[in-house]
């Protein structure tokens, strides 16, 4: 299983590398083969055709998790009428909405409404129609490619979806290389969807027929009771966009520009922890779900206890490091034009330290969709730190906004929701949460010690700096976490059991 589970992350750690490389790239053969002015115009068409996106609402990790469900449990009945309602929703869906962004796209003056100047009226219609059908079948392309996901091997899922993007970023850079405009630049992007989609299904066909994607089962009724579980899904959406867009639209109004751009660029450091736990968490939704239909609840117990303690050390250990070296990382990052706010970034820090241990808690309750606690206690989280940081921003400026939104999410979500995740798995509540609370308070003392002793010795060698801060307090943090937030059990499981046998053995004689 952790083997599986590493193999998952690491795929999709690897996929957020590739986004972030190919807009290295791409950016500026963009702006080398194109004025800036026209890819400006694109970009500005590819945003407004990606709202169409949010009409998923959430059905996709639905469906997953149901599937994923049904396939431990050997169902192969309803993991047909599931996958092919689903698959006929999106097919629907993306056949209908295509058509109607064609109508609109062609009797509109939708470019003139985007602002464009240099695209031509017909090339801007035949773009967002392009777009939209990328938009729009890439829905039922990733649930297609999520076969594999569904019978445990999520790395496969997301390599396929890496080599998509790979393929995109290299067929890009060629057509942008031999003169290629914004049209061929928008149609290989439906290419791609199409290719990736042919290829799964031949593999499918080939290796997992019973599995093959169809039509043929789908039922009214079974839409029906998905719809609950990606209603709520689509809520944390929702929460997400009122907490952080909402943030950045009220630092703007209040303050302008130039303290947007510090908030985003101290919250985008934050952001690369979270995508990584975000990816520890997507890697193990799998055989939580499997798990869970199992009916193994001891193994659940020990994987959700072991799940939110590696979260938590290595939250705790990139906090305690940006803590000390973030401000002056910013510096070399921006080269100088873009003064770091200290308090700012910490205040950030601790948001994201709190954060970590409900949200890795969830995974329990997102993976087997019983997540109606989660999803109504970050929406409230985010409409209560939305109005703290209104009310804050006039006094403390941009401070209010990891300020509010922490506070937020401590009234709504720190209790509530690992409450519920322990409910779901069996773990008595209040033991689980007083050893874990002790051990945070324990382990962020140790990682900040750490982190402080590593940067006064090392006042002057800054990038050896940043590798002995980020090394000694990840293993401070691990050796912590081992000691304070594992159980006896959770530890023999992650020992080899050679190892573990001559310890007991040990133990034994010595009583």
């Amino acid at each position: 299983m952790l083997r599986r589970i590493f193999h998952a992350a690491n795929a999709i750690v690897f996929g957020h590398s590739i986004v972030r490389l190919g807009s290295l790239v791409l950016v500026p053969l963009f702006l080398r083969y194109w004025s800036g002015s026209l890819y400006g115009e694109y970009v500005a068409l590819f945003a407004a055709v990606s709202y169409l996106s949010g009409l998923d609402i959430g059905m996709q990790q639905a469906v997953v998790n149901r599937l994923t469900q049904a396939y431990a449990k050997k169902d192969l009945a309803e993991y047909r009428s599931v996958q092919h309602s689903a698959l006929a929703f999106y097919i629907v869906l993306a056949f209908s909405i295509t058509l109607l962004m064609a109508a609109l796209a062609w009797f509109l003056p939708i470019p003139q409404w985007i602002g464009l100047r240099l695209t031509k009226p017909n090339i801007a219609t035949l773009v967002i129609i392009l777009l939209a059908a990328y938009v729009m079948w890439t829905m039922p392309m990733r649930l297609i490619t999520a076969v594999y996901q569904t019978m445990g091997n999520l790395a496969r899922s997301q390599w396929i979806a890496n080599a998509q993007q790979v393929l995109v970023v290299v067929l890009s850079a060629l057509v942008l290389i031999y003169g290629g405009g914004m049209l061929a630049i928008a149609f290989l992007q439906v290419l791609t969807v199409a290719c990736t989609a042919l290829f799964v299904l031949v593999d499918v066909r080939w290796r997992f027929p019973v599995l093959f994607p169809g039509i043929a089962g789908a039922k009214f009724s079974v839409l029906k009771e998905l719809a609950h579980p990606s209603i709520l899904f689509a809520l944390l959406l929702v929460g997400n966009l009122i907490a952080y867009q909402g943030s950045i639209v009220l630092v703007s109004a209040t303050m302008g520009g130039l303290t947007v751009a510090v908030l985003s660029i101290s919250k985008t450091m934050i952001d690369v922890i979270r995508q990584g736990l975000y990816s520890i968490s997507l890697a193990l939704c799998p055989d939580f779900a499997r798990l869970e239909a199992l009916g193994e609840f001891e193994k659940l117990r020990k994987l959700h206890r072991m799940t939110v303690a590696a979260t938590g050390a290595i939250t705790l250990a990139f906090v305690a490091s940006i803590w000390f070296e973030g401000p002056q990382t910013i510096s070399v990052w921006t080269r100088g034009r873009i003064e770091p706010d200290v308090i700012l970034l910490r205040l950030f820090l601790v948001l994201v330290a709190f954060q970590t241990p409900w949200a890795a808690s969830s995974t329990v309750a997102t993976a087997t969709n019983r997540h109606k606690v989660q999803a109504i206690g970050y929406f409230f989280a985010a409409i209560v730190g939305i109005g703290l940081v209104a009310a804050l921003v006039p006094f403390i400026g941009a401070w209010a906004v990891p300020l509010g939104l922490a506070l937020g999410e401590a009234i709504c979500c720190y209790h509530f929701v690992i409450q519920a995740s322990c409910h779901i798995i069996g773990e008595p509540y209040r033991a689980f949460a007083a050893r874990f609370w002790l051990g945070f308070i324990l382990v962020t003392m140790a990682t900040i010690a750490t982190g402080w002793i590593v940067h006064s010795m090392l006042p002057g060698a800054m990038l050896l700096r940043w590798i002995a801060i980020g090394v000694s307090t990840l293993i401070v943090a691990a050796a912590c976490a081992w000691m304070v937030w594992l159980v006896p059990e959770d530890r023999a499981l992650l020992l080899p059991k050679k190892a573990f046998s001559i310890q007991h053995s040990a133990f034994g004689q010595s009583q």
